[in-house]
């Protein structure tokens, strides 16, 4: 008897090995049904979506299925195999095509309960579809912050006091901390061999340290607002496009944590950075400079190629593409900048990396590559112990050169363009109270002598005795 053929998303040695992209890949299971398997950017485990299109009306719908077993063992409910997966989308197709109704201009309403996990889902569809940035971060961020435990609720039954007991929870809870999938690289295997289960991978996982401090309490309050914006706006998109029928007032009622968005903003004087710089090895002293002179972002530097240095204008090209990253932009050196980029840069090629790491990594069998994304956190908390500073993190530095810059008088407006700034905004936020002393030095030097003002006499402060006699 002749095997059917197998679709080519099945196996996940196949789709282990497709290349990440917007749009998922798609198997076609019926008339107008799809199964679709996107494979993320960031090489996690991929997810499955299921797609319906009404053949005589071209309407369509989507709905997320569940993570792939790409890493994890499937559990038939949040992991799916492929198969799993074709039989939810099936069973999903079956309520898309009998109960959805069609309204005024071909848009589908579905029947039945309306859920805060559709909710996100259509609010998200409709945020990618107009181009908002930081859709795939607000995606994430409610599928572990929002899904879970609203998710299954009708928004018509949600209350204030939910709403706000699960805001309290996730203001107190740890932050989740995200590490590396395993290689997918598969050895060559002879034919009819069993290839053994696939070790399960280190999947994101919540960090034991729950906030304890009054910052990390702060940034947790601050962590939940935004989360609790991305939910309020779910449902507001809900409540403007009538998937549901109730007022709103749940959720409109409830009030983020206040005062928690001002972060302490520290920084280094000139002679800490000298300490800290001397403190460093030599690869990460390179890179710590770097961001002092330019006020650059890690990954920013990271990724700054030789081509990127222009001598003659003095400048270095910065990115900024990478996640929360400012507009690319040439960054204006000072002479002490110029002379150390040039320096790191004279005779080496054009596209080759400016920083470099140094350390061999036996994992990779790499040996002075590009800084990778977590690579900065130790040498940096070592290098602050050894300069017997308190610790930093890299962005610090970026805090570093904006203090030292408006110190010096240089205008907000110049500096959030040497920052990737739209706006000056950010600047005021946390620097305000150094502007506002550096503009009155700057106005005091720069100010003309008038001579329009004559004392017409003896004028001098009265000294009050210290004691009675």
């Amino acid at each position: 008897m002749a095997q059917a053929k197998r679709d080519a998303l099945e196996a996940r040695s196949n789709r282990l090995k497709l290349a990440a992209r917007k749009e998922p890949y798609w198997s076609k299971l019926g008339e107008g049904q799809f199964l679709g398997y996107y494979r993320p950017g960031s090489k996690a485990a991929g997810s499955w979506v299921a797609k319906w299109r009404d053949i005589e009306t071209g309407t369509r719908k989507k709905s997320t299925l569940g993570t792939a077993d790409d890493y994890a063992d499937a559990n038939g409910e949040q992991v799916l195999t492929w198969a799993q997966a074709s039989g939810k989308a099936r069973s999903w197709f079956e309520v898309a095509d009998h109960d959805a109704v069609l309204v005024a201009g071909g848009e589908v309403l579905p029947k039945g309960p309306y859920t805060v996990a559709q909710a996100m889902e259509d609010y998200l569809q409709d945020a990618e579809r107009r181009g908002v940035r930081g859709v795939p971060q607000a995606r994430s961020a409610s599928n572990a912050r929002i899904i879970p435990e609203l998710g299954q609720i009708e928004v018509a039954k949600l209350t204030r006091t939910k709403i706000e007991a699960w805001l309290r929870k996730l203001a107190e809870s740890a932050p989740l901390v995200r590490r590396a999938a395993p290689s997918n690289k598969e050895a060559p295997t002879p034919r009819n061999f069993r290839i053994p289960r696939e070790p399960k991978p280190v999947k994101v996982a919540q960090s034991p340290a729950l906030p304890r401090t009054a910052d990390e309490k702060r940034a947790r309050k601050d962590s939940a607002n935004r989360v609790l914006t991305n939910l309020k706006a779910a449902l507001n998109h809900a409540l403007a496009y009538r998937r549901v029928s109730c007022g709103g007032d749940a959720w409109r009622e409830v009030k983020p944590y206040a005062g928690v968005g001002e972060a302490r903003a520290r920084f280094l004087e000139v002679a800490d950075q000298v300490r800290l710089v001397n403190a460093c090895p030599p690869d990460f002293r390179r890179l710590v400079q770097g961001a002092l002179f330019t006020g650059g972002r890690y990954g920013e530097l990271a990724r700054a190629l030789v081509k990127d240095f222009n001598s003659s204008a003095g400048t270095l090209f910065l990115q900024g593409k990478g996640k929360g990253e400012g507009k690319p932009r040439h960054v204006v050196l000072t002479e002490e900048g110029q002379a150390f980029f040039l320096e790191m840069t004279v005779g080496r090629a054009a596209g080759e990396l400016i920083f470099q790491h140094e350390v061999t990594r036996k994992k990779r069998g790499e040996s002075g590559s590009a800084w990778a994304q977590s690579d900065q956190f130790r040498p940096m908390s070592k290098a602050c112990e050894d300069a017997n500073l308190e610790s930093l993190t890299f962005y610090e530095l970026r805090h570093s050169y904006c203090s030292m810059m408006l110190n010096r008088g240089c205008p907000m407006v110049y500096l959030a363009a040497q920052l990737g700034q739209a706006g000056t905004r950010m600047i005021e936020k946390h620097y305000g109270h150094i502007a506002q002393s550096a503009m009155a030095d700057a106005i005091r030097k720069l100010a003309p002598i008038q001579g329009i003002h004559q004392p017409e006499g003896k004028v001098a402060a009265l000294k009050i005795s210290g004691g009675a006699e």
